[in-house]
């Protein structure tokens, strides 16, 4: 795609995930040899393309926070605020329809996750002469998770989940009640951030019009 790397490629990028990039991104966690490996990085690709989540709130959800009800699987985020210098925790509730292709492979993880006994969706591994040994007691940090999607594209960061997600709803919503939409989605604590992903997708709307007339009046010139 291009030669940009880390933080230059970021400040240059100016479009979402297409699903084409996250295929190939799932496709490169699919290769991933060991077992444990492959289904986290699968899983964890998926819930940050379904959610659009902060990495931080992924690395600490305990395991007993995931759960199937009727026809959805259920993820209870924890969320912190910091308030007066107190932190304030507040839970978050997202339904996946297990219909959703991209729910399968969570739900393949959590199984894995459920024979070996641990206790958080991304317990910590380590590999110890060759040999990876997961400590069900222990989660991850948010970094390793930038890590995990980083070994699977070079060109995707958590972030940009975010992005993507607001995205998918101002592209079903495109009246001001999708930037609420947005806000309860990704639990922004402003609506005004929902309201600047909505004015990115308008402003990229009229820019696309404005070039179409542009071309159509060049055609007529020729």
């Amino acid at each position: 795609m291009t030669n940009v790397r880390g933080s230059e490629f970021r400040i240059n990028r100016q479009n979402v995930i297409s699903d084409e990039e996250f295929q190939e991104a799932l496709y490169n966690a699919e290769q991933i040899p060991n077992e444990f490996l492959r289904l986290r990085a699968c899983a964890v690709l998926c819930l940050l393309r379904l959610t659009g989540k902060r990495r931080g709130e992924i690395a600490v959800l305990p395991l007993e926070n995931f759960k199937v009800e009727s026809d959805y699987l259920k993820v209870t985020f924890i969320l912190e605020k910091k308030r007066k210098e107190k932190m304030l925790q507040k839970l978050s509730t997202k339904a996946i329809p297990l219909t959703d292709p991209y729910c399968k492979p969570i739900l393949q993880y959590l199984e894995y996750l459920k024979q070996n006994k641990a206790k958080f969706f991304l317990p910590q591994a380590k590999s110890v002469f060759g040999t990876l040994i997961i400590n069900p007691e222990q989660h991850i940090s948010g970094r390793q998770v930038f890590n995990i999607v980083r070994g699977c594209s070079e060109t995707i960061w958590c972030h940009l989940f975010r992005e993507t997600v607001a995205s998918d709803i101002i592209k079903e919503d495109d009246s001001i009640i999708a930037a609420f939409k947005v806000q309860r989605r990704l639990d922004l604590e402003d609506f005004r951030t929902g309201f600047r992903y909505l004015r990115r997708f308008a402003e990229d709307v009229i820019e696309r019009e404005q070039k179409t007339k542009v071309d159509v009046i060049n055609h007529g010139n020729n």
